[in-house]
C-alpha cells in the first residue's frame, strides 16, 4: 500500500464506494418496502467484477501490460456505470410514487428511496473516480532497476 500513487488511492476509493453502493442496493432490494420484490442480480454481478478488476489493478499493476491496465480501468468504469443505470431503473417507480404522487404512500417507500439515493451517490462517486483514474498516470510507484533515483537513495555508496 505504501507504493500506491494518487491514482492507486483513487482506485481504492472507487472500490470502496462501489462496494457501499452495492451493499445499499442489496439492502434496499431485500428489506423494507421492496422486501417481496425480485432482486436484479446484474448490478451485483457487475459491481463484483468491477471491484475484482480494480483490485487487480491495485495489486498487480506493475506486472500487467499497459494496454491491459487501460482495458481493466475502462471495463471497471463501464461495469460500474451499468450497475448505476440498473439501480436507477429499479428505483424510478419509488421516485415517481414519492415525488410525483405525494399522497398516501407508505413511509417505508420514502425510506427505501432515501437509502437508494445514498447508494446511487456512492455509485456516482465511484464512476467519477474511475474516470479520473482513466486520465491519470501510474497506479504504483516504479521501484524497478531502471529507477536511478530509488537506487541512489537506497543503495549504499
Amino acid at each position: 500500500m505504501k507504493s500506491l500513487t494518487k491514482s492507486g488511492w483513487i482506485i481504492c476509493i472507487a472500490m470502496s464506494t462501489a462496494l457501499a453502493g452495492m451493499i445499499l442496493y442489496i439492502v434496499t432490494s431485500t428489506t423494507g418496502y421492496l422486501a417481496g420484490t425480485t432482486v436484479d442480480p446484474l448490478p451485483i454481478i457487475f459491481t463484483v467484477v468491477a471491484i475484482l478488476l480494480a483490485s487487480t489493478l491495485v495489486v498487480a499493476t506493475n506486472r500487467l501490460n499497459p494496454l491491459l491496465i487501460d482495458l481493466f480501468v475502462f471495463t471497471s468504469a463501464v461495469l460500474i456505470i451499468a450497475s448505476f443505470a440498473l439501480f436507477v431503473l429499479g428505483r424510478t417507480s419509488l421516485a415517481a410514487d414519492v415525488y410525483f404522487i405525494p399522497v398516501n404512500y407508505p413511509k417505508e417507500e420514502e425510506v427505501a428511496l432515501n437509502i437508494s439515493i445514498v447508494g446511487l451517490v456512492s455509485y456516482f462517486i465511484s464512476i467519477i473516480t474511475m474516470i479520473i483514474v482513466g486520465f491519470s498516470d501510474k497506479i504504483r510507484k516504479d521501484y524497478s532497476s531502471n529507477n536511478t533515483k530509488y537506487k541512489q537513495k537506497n543503495m549504499p555508496s
